[in-house]
């Protein structure tokens, strides 16, 4: 029995000894833990106090308040021709799609063959008005050398001489009628020409051609009340932008305005250009609401831009424009010395050798800018990296 409870306590002892040496081994472990913390927060003191504040004043910049529309890109002036039912249906086209033309080149032709008719008629009645005119002449020349016999004979017959004389002023008269008709007939025939000669089509300007109705073909005729885009023709001018507004963006828009321009076409490409035209006079859309019921007209207004440059646009791409339609200079700081305490802002500024604390407003920011509406000056000096080791009160030397 005794040999029992030597053996428990000697168990005891032991297991006494085991954990203390676990406890000693544990608070070494938190010590060796506890010194490597304070070691690693007292070198990263030593080395945000070692680093020098920046301090900066609050620098005016203009910040910019911008409208988003919508437009794409068009010729700076494009020809549209249509039809025209008055002067009969297409001859012959031309020209093709995407040809460069010049002016006075010919587009394309109408036929109508009452023209040729009518031309045809007059330069008739003009011959026989000519051929009648030299007959005439013809005819007073030989009764002036019948007056003139007469008047040189040895006896004078008076009645001979005065029905000679009659018979000269008749044809003289009839003389002037058929110049008449000469002249009369030749104003047709210049008339009728020129009407022929319009029924040939010319460009009036340089350019290429971006459209031609591929609907349209020889011997079309066009209804006599419905006009019909025949051909296109854009111009070598620059490009513009050219799109609609709504009444409430024309409220915001205006002529002058700065713009930037995108497009998906050309991804991280900017073009910077102006407005240079808002129509005052609206045109209607019509929409049909949710219900599908009652349908809305809507007035929109169109309008026109212009582009310092033209590079890699082309006519047609879709654009976004953003348009400033606002521009104010306004005290701004770096955004890295704005600091935030719950939906509060501050800065941190030096007055007096001492940094304090200093609520502000903040407003639009612009790159790496944040415009200031209230709580600084221009003349105040704010830290533009604050570290975690900046306090209120924390005494600087400038030197």
């Amino acid at each position: 029995m005794k040999k029992t409870e030597f053996f428990n306590e000697e168990k005891n002892k032991s297991d006494r000894t085991l954990g203390k040496k676990k406890l000693i081994l544990i608070s070494a472990l938190i010590l060796v833990l506890i010194s490597a913390t304070v070691s690693v927060v007292y070198v990263e003191v030593r080395k945000s106090k070692s680093k020098t504040l920046e301090f900066i004043s609050p620098t005016v910049k203009s910040f910019h308040k911008t409208k988003t529309i919508l437009g794409h890109v068009v010729p700076g002036h494009s020809e549209t021709i249509y039809l025209n039912p008055a002067k009969g249906s297409v001859k012959e086209i031309y020209i093709k799609a995407g040809e460069t033309v010049t002016k006075g080149q010919n587009l394309f032709s109408y036929d109508d063959p009452t023209v040729e008719a009518e031309i045809g008629q007059v330069e008739v009645n003009k011959k026989l008005a000519e051929t009648s005119v030299a007959q005439w002449n013809e005819q007073i020349l030989s009764i002036e050398q019948k007056v003139q016999e007469a008047t040189s004979a040895t006896i004078t017959n008076e009645t001979t001489n005065q029905a000679l004389q009659v018979e000269l002023n008749a044809a003289k008269k009839e003389l002037n009628a058929a110049e008449l008709n000469v002249e009369k007939f030749s104003l047709e025939d210049e008339k009728l020409l020129a009407q022929k000669e319009s029924l040939t089509i010319r460009s009036n300007t340089d350019g290429v051609v971006i459209d031609i109705n591929q609907d349209i073909g020889q011997g079309f005729q066009a209804p006599s009340k419905q006009p019909i885009l025949i051909i296109q023709i854009a111009t070598k001018e620059p490009l513009q932008i050219e799109g609609t507004l709504t009444e409430q963006e024309k409220a915001k828009i205006s002529l002058g305005q700065h713009i930037t321009v995108t497009s998906k076409v050309v991804p991280n490409k900017k073009w910077k250009g102006e407005i240079t035209g808002v129509s005052d006079y609206p045109t209607y859309k019509t929409s049909t609401n949710k219900d599908k019921f009652i349908k809305e007209t809507a007035p929109y207004y169109t309008f026109k831009a212009s582009l310092d440059t033209q590079e890699w646009l082309y006519s047609g791409f879709d654009t976004t424009l953003e348009v400033v339609v606002d521009s104010k200079d306004m005290l701004s700081v770096p955004d890295t010395s704005i600091m935030e305490a719950g939906k509060s802002k501050f800065v941190y500024v030096l007055k007096k050798g001492k940094i304090h604390k200093q609520k502000v407003v903040t407003g639009q920011k612009k790159g790496k800018w944040v415009a200031i509406l209230k709580g600084l000056k221009e003349k105040d000096k704010i830290v533009v990296k604050p570290n975690w080791t900046v306090r209120e009160g924390t005494k600087i030397d400038l030197k």
